[in-house]
């Protein structure tokens, strides 16, 4: 049935592709527009209210679509379908990274503290959380993904592996946009270069993996590919206005940090904007048209997210962690003493020039690419070369992104978690793959201008200098596909081994306890961990509410106490879960009640602990 229900959604996608396509988008662009489109017209469907039609509607559309291109594509006979070496490489390791992920599960602590369990308070709830219930707290948080996660999850069916393949897709998609920032995708030594940088990027992306629905990975992606649409529809600038408006619409609705990309993707597209004036022969009446397109895009670019921040601003009135919020800001600010900011900031510094940091060796990595291939260009081709300039703008945008990531630290992040540097991997890991992606297609493009004819049109198999060039070409388009093979092919095996790790891992031994509780209840439960830490920070409470669909669950390490204590604190709650034999809740059990407690799923009664299948569990709960 998924398979069945996944290859409509699949064709449903695809329809909405055609309609990029048929608007004049490039190919390689499409498939991430159509999953933008399908998220925006949900994400406006939740706004009204109306969040299960609207996915629904969307659906049929796309559908719709894709009948209508289909029987069109089949009475003209245009069915012709043109493949190149990197677009089978992405279809088997596309293929290859779904079975890995669909035998996965959730995991990492944000999964449930926030990324996943939206999405599911959005599947079965039916609506945007509102302010009466505490199950998703991070409610400043933009919906963008979790719209895309809940669409899918609604028409194919709600399983984790299936939350991880729409976030996959989102990445797989963003990934292969890149593309369309090549001068010549026709070139396979080019081609297969931006395939290995590609792959490259998972080692800047260890701290999370795909396996995770994080979205530090996706929001670097996305923010390249809104340059890339800048680049390649510059000679069309209305459909080139159309890509920024839905991309920089949905990369604000992605994490709220990502108005720093979103100002980096405008500013791009105003200086595209204004290149192309200086070539009119009217230039007044240009400059006013030039300046009016640019403002209207702006504008546009920013609604979604606008609308969002009226939302929460109608909707709740307290601030969530990392919320914007001003007041809060100068709270925090005022709060901190001057030695704490100083030793926050002394903590950023050493990290960032710490040797063994992942930070560190892309950031070098970057420089040092970006230096070699202007060198060599510059002084050994003797032709031109935009890679030096590029290290410079480069760095600036890294040093301006860590500014604000410091910021972040002083003023938004509680002071127990900025000054152990929490998260600090992932919120770098975010610049240094948007910096290597932008970087290494300047480099390819540096490259492809001073090693091939200059006119792409110009260009066929009789090209080359000599057939050792042509050998020497075939060869390193080998060992590059070879290499990016490899290391898609470590990441793949790195997340089976994470799934067989995390066996054990209490994630996976409540979803194998309970059933996936889709009804949601306020009973009162008791979760019980042998994991103090996991309750001390509280990842058991995320991982229980989560799993029971619950805003009441409570975990608990700790029973130090008296039998009359024990009886009390039992009694305040409707069930007791154990996923794993605690001794000392199993011992104080036995003293209250006089009866053996291990793993299962107990029913607080007055005078002991009644053991429940998880069906019958699940009857009393959804009554």
């Amino acid at each position: 049935m998924i398979v069945l229900a996944s290859l409509f959604f699949c064709l449903a996608t695809g329809g909405y592709r055609q309609l990029a396509m048929f608007l004049g988008s490039n190919r390689y662009l499409s498939w991430l527009l159509a999953i933008i489109i399908q998220s925006m017209m949900v994400y406006l469907a939740a706004l009204i209210g109306q969040l299960k039609f609207g996915i629904w509607l969307t659906f049929l559309l796309g559908m719709l679509l894709f009948l209508s291109t289909f029987i069109k594509n089949v009475c003209s006979r245009e069915t012709t379908i043109k493949l190149h070496v990197f677009d089978a490489w992405f279809i088997i390791f596309g293929f290859l990274m779904i079975i890995a992920l669909y035998h996965s599960s959730l995991i990492h602590y944000d999964n449930f503290s926030h990324w996943a369990t939206i999405v599911k308070y959005l599947t079965f709830v039916g609506q945007l959380p509102d302010a009466h219930q505490n199950l998703v707290t991070f409610t400043d948080y933009p919906p963008a993904t979790a719209m895309f996660l809940t669409y899918i999850t609604s028409i194919v069916g709600y399983h984790e592996g299936i939350l991880l393949i729409g976030q996959f897709m989102m990445i797989w998609a963003s990934a292969y946009a890149l593309f369309g920032g090549l001068r010549d995708p026709k070139r396979a030594v080019i081609t297969a270069s931006l395939l290995t940088i590609i792959s490259l990027l998972n080692i800047f992306n260890i701290a999370i993996r795909m396996n995770n629905l994080l979205v530090d990975f996706l929001l670097a992606l996305l923010a390249a590919t809104g340059m890339v649409a800048v680049y390649c529809e510059k000679k069309k600038p209305k459909l080139q206005s159309m890509s920024v408006i839905l991309i920089v619409n949905f990369l604000l609705l992605t994490k709220s940090s990502a108005i720093y990309f979103g100002i980096l993707i405008l500013v791009y597209f105003a200086i595209t904007r204004f290149k192309e004036m200086s070539l009119k022969v009217n230039k007044i009446k240009t400059i006013f048209t030039v300046i009016c397109h640019i403002i209207v895009t702006i504008l546009l670019s920013f609604l979604g997210w606008m609308y969002w921040r009226l939302h929460v601003a109608h909707v709740f009135t307290a601030a969530s962690k990392h919320a914007l919020n001003l007041q809060a800001y100068e709270n925090q600010v005022s709060h901190e003493s001057q030695n704490t900011k100083l030793l926050i900031i002394k903590k950023i510094v050493a990290y960032l020039f710490n040797v063994d940091t992942l930070f560190f060796k892309g950031f070098l990595l970057i420089n040092v690419a970006l230096l070699v291939t202007w060198g060599i260009i510059r002084f050994l081709l003797h032709k031109k070369s935009f890679s030096f300039k590029m290290l410079f703008i480069t760095n600036g945008i890294i040093l301006l992104y860590i500014i604000g990531v410091l910021v972040m630290f002083l003023v938004s992040m509680p002071y127990n978690e900025a000054i152990t540097l929490a998260g600090i991997d992932r919120y770098l890991s975010t610049i240094i793959v948007f910096s290597i992606t932008t970087a290494g297609l300047v480099i390819l493009n540096d490259c492809d201008l001073a090693s091939f004819q200059p006119d792409i049109l110009l260009r066929d198999a009789k090209n080359f200098a000599s057939l050792r060039t042509k050998q020497l070409y075939q060869e390193t388009t080998f060992i590059l596909i070879l290499i990016a093979s490899v290391l898609m092919l470590s990441e793949i095996n790195g997340i089976n081994f994470n799934a067989r790790e995390s066996r054990q891992a209490l994630p996976v031994k409540l979803h194998e306890m309970l059933p996936n509780q889709i009804k949601f209840n306020h009973k009162k439960i008791l979760l019980v961990d042998v994991n103090a830490s996991d309750v001390a920070n509280s990842y058991t409470q995320f991982v229980g509410r989560y799993y029971m669909f619950n805003d009441q669950v409570i975990g608990r390490e700790a029973f130090d106490m008296s039998t009359s204590k024990f009886k009390d604190l039992v009694s305040q709650y409707d069930y007791i879960v154990i996923p794993e034999k605690h001794q000392t809740f199993s011992l104080l059990a036995k003293r209250a009640y006089h009866q053996k407690i291990g793993a299962g799923i107990y029913k607080s009664n007055p005078d002991n602990l009644q053991i429940v299948s998880a069906k019958k569990y699940m009857n009393e709960v959804n009554e």
